[in-house]
């Protein structure tokens, strides 16, 4: 009876270690560019606009850095964490997502369709102590597809995301505090990304328990 017992409590815990296992994951390194609009943001506050003397500059070549995380619950759903940063002329972004996506198809290549939410904030730096800081919230839709081996997967990402602003805190030429409405904060872009981990999707159990 009291091998049955160990036997019985040994399959229990591996059964849920089994269940807490992830169906796969990877973690790796970001790179994007925003390609629409061609200068970001698609426009300014007016007051930053209208104002005298004003050196703030759209930025039209920016750079996406950051890492990734993804968790597969099963086959078909992935739960991901992506945080990082974006630099251009005189313009600085930081940003942190939570995201979700759908495995739409498996195979040599998955393709993926999702969105997310989170959190940043985005600064431009003019002349003369100017600059327009934007704390925002962003909400994002994509779509992916993924090669993969059993270690690592390779990502393409086409997405739309626009940023809430929470707030502007605009200082004019100057250095004095300016109070400003909203500027417009959509986006298109591309990201490629690299992920280090497990690829290998479970082996399905036999019946019986085979």
């Amino acid at each position: 009876m009291t091998r049955i017992l160990l036997a019985l409590g040994l399959l229990a815990v591996t059964s849920d270690a089994q269940a807490l296992d992830p169906y796969m994951w990877g973690i790796g390194p970001r790179i994007g560019t925003n390609v629409i609009p061609a200068a970001y943001p698609m426009k300014f506050p007016p007051a930053v606009i209208s104002q005298e003397g004003s050196t703030l500059e759209r930025v039209n070549m920016d750079l996406i850095v950051g890492v990734d995380a993804v968790y597969y619950v099963t086959g078909h759903t992935r739960m991901a964490m992506s945080g990082g940063f974006g630099f251009g002329k005189s313009y600085f972004d930081g940003h942190f997502l939570v995201k979700y996506n759908y495995v739409s198809q498996t195979g040599a290549m998955d393709f993926l369709i999702g969105g997310g939410a989170g959190f940043g904030s985005s600064r431009w730096a003019g002349q003369d102590s100017e600059s327009l800081r934007v704390p925002y919230y962003p909400l994002r839709a994509e779509a992916s597809a993924l090669v993969r081996d059993n270690s690592r997967g390779y990502q393409g990402t086409v997405f739309f995301q626009y940023n809430l602003p929470a707030n502007h805190f605009y200082n004019a030429p100057g250095g004095d505090s300016v109070e400003v409405g909203s500027g417009i904060y959509p986006t298109l872009g591309v990201e490629l990304c690299v992920y280090f981990g497990d690829f290998t999707p479970p082996r399905p159990r036999r019946r019986g328990g085979e």
